[in-house]
C-alpha cells in the first residue's frame, strides 16, 4: 500500500500573483489569512517579543472593507511582515529555511523521496495562490506522485466563471478534488453563504465531476460559532450526501478536551458517523508549538478518536512544508507509525494511504498513484 500524504503544498514565490490576476489580489487573501492565523504568534522585529495585537483587520468588520493598510508584505525566511506606528512586526508562518518563500515541485519530490512518501495531495489554499495550473505542470512532470485539488473564490463560486474554472481545472488540468475554505467569504461579507440556494449549480457541478471536497471550517465569523458552522455543514451534507468531504486539519480535539478526556460535540459525532466525512490526522502542525515530538498528549486524543470512529475515515497528512517549523517531514509521520502502538497494523496502513487512495478512486483522477522508485 503506497504511503499518501493527504495534505501538502507546492507553490511559486509567494510575493507574485500565483494564479491571481495580480500580486495585489493575492496579498489581500494573504493578509486576511494572517489575521485569522493563531497557531503562530505575532512578534515585534526590534526585540522579537510576542505581542497580542494583529493590526491587520478592523475589529467587527470581517469583510474586505475591514482591511487595515499597514504595508503588509511577503518577507523572507518564512515571514509575513508589516508596519504599525513606526514598528515592524512579523509572523513566522513558514519554516525559517524557506528564504525565497517558494516550494517548487522538485523540492517536494525530494522531501517525499527522502522520507518514503509515495504520493502527496496538493491543497489549494489562497495563501499560496490559485494553483491548479501550477499543480497540473507538476502532475505532468511527476506522473503518479501528486494529486491536485482545484480552488475557487468561495464567495463568488456560484458565478458561471467560477463554475467554469472548476470544470476546466478538473477536466483539462487533471485536478481530482476541490479545496473550499469558509474564510474566503470575507470577500462578500459572508453573504450569500455556501448553503444558499444560489450555490446549487456550483454544487451540482461538483457532484457531476465526482470529486471530494476538502473543507476548512472557521468558527467565530458572521456565519457564527464553530457549532453554527457545523450546523451549516450538516445542512449541506444532507443536501449533497453523495459528495465525499474531508475536514482539513481534522477534528479540533484540543478545543474539546477536559483533562485530555475528549467531549466532542454531539453534532460533530453525528457528522462523522452518519455522513461521508473523513478527518485529517496531522497533529504536529496544530500542536507543535505547545509540545515536543512525539506529541504524547496528542496521541491520547487520537486514541479516543480511533476508538470512537475507527480507522476508515482517518487520513494522515503533514501540512508540508509548513510542518517543518516544528519537526521534520519524517517525524510528522513517525509520531503516528512508531509511537501510536494502539493502532492495529492494517488500520495504520489505511490511515497512511489506503483511505486517501479509496477517496479518490471514485473517478479516474488521482486514483492510481505510482509508488516512488
Amino acid at each position: 500500500m503506497p504511503i499518501i500524504d493527504c495534505h501538502a503544498h507546492i507553490f511559486p514565490p509567494l510575493s507574485g500573483p500565483c494564479g491571481f490576476e495580480d500580486a495585489a489580489a493575492h496579498l489581500l487573501y494573504q493578509q486576511f489569512s494572517m489575521h485569522l492565523h493563531r497557531n503562530q504568534p505575532v512578534r515585534r522585529l526590534r526585540d522579537h517579543a510576542i505581542v497580542e495585537e494583529r493590526h491587520l483587520w478592523k475589529e467587527g468588520d470581517p469583510s474586505e472593507t475591514g482591511r487595515i493598510r499597514v504595508n503588509f508584505r511577503v518577507g523572507r525566511c518564512g515571514r509575513f511582515e508589516w508596519e504599525m506606528e513606526e514598528e515592524t512586526f512579523y509572523l513566522q508562518f513558514l519554516p525559517v529555511g524557506m528564504e525565497l518563500m517558494s516550494c517548487p515541485a522538485d523540492m517536494m519530490i525530494a522531501h517525499m523521496d527522502y522520507t518514503g512518501v509515495d504520493v502527496a495531495v496538493l491543497q489549494n489554499d489562497h495563501i499560496y495562490g490559485n494553483l491548479s495550473r501550477f499543480f497540473s505542470l507538476a502532475i505532468a512532470k511527476y506522473p503518479g506522485r501528486f494529486i491536485g485539488l482545484a480552488g475557487v473564490e468561495e464567495a463568488f463560486a456560484y458565478r458561471e466563471d467560477q463554475i467554469e474554472g472548476l470544470r476546466d481545472g478538473c477536466e483539462r488540468l487533471d485536478m481530482a478534488g476541490l479545496y473550499f475554505t469558509t474564510s474566503g467569504f470575507f470577500r462578500s461579507g459572508y453573504r450569500p453563504y455556501y448553503t444558499d440556494p444560489v450555490y446549487g449549480d456550483f454544487w451540482n457541478e461538483v457532484k457531476r465531476l465526482e470529486i471530494p471536497v476538502f473543507w476548512v471550517l472557521y468558527g467565530e465569523s458572521p456565519a457564527g460559532t464553530y457549532s453554527d458552522e457545523l450546523r451549516h455543514f450538516r445542512e449541506w451534507l444532507e443536501r449533497y450526501p453523495d459528495i465525499p468531504s474531508v475536514l482539513v486539519h481534522g477534528i479540533p480535539t484540543f478545543s474539546f478536551a477536559d483533562a485530555d478526556r475528549l467531549r466532542l460535540p454531539e453534532l460533530l459525532v453525528e457528522i462523522l458517523r452518519e455522513h461521508q466525512v473523513y478527518a485529517e490526522v496531522l497533529y504536529p502542525i496544530s500542536c507543535g508549538r505547545q509540545m515536543e515530538y512525539p506529541y504524547q498528549r496528542a496521541a491520547t486524543h487520537l486514541r479516543q478518536v480511533y476508538d470512537q470512529f475507527g480507522a476508515d475515515r482517518l487520513l494522515w497528512g503533514s501540512d508540508m512544508p509548513n510542518v517543518e517549523r516544528y519537526c521534520t517531514y519524517g517525524q510528522s509521520r513517525t509520531y503516528l507509525s512508531q509511537h501510536c502502538d494502539f493502532i492495529a497494523a492494517d488500520d495504520l496502513s489505511r490511515i497512511l494511504g489506503g483511505n486517501t487512495r479509496s477517496l479518490f478512486s471514485r473517478s479516474n483522477r488521482g486514483s492510481a498513484p505510482r509508488p516512488a522508485k
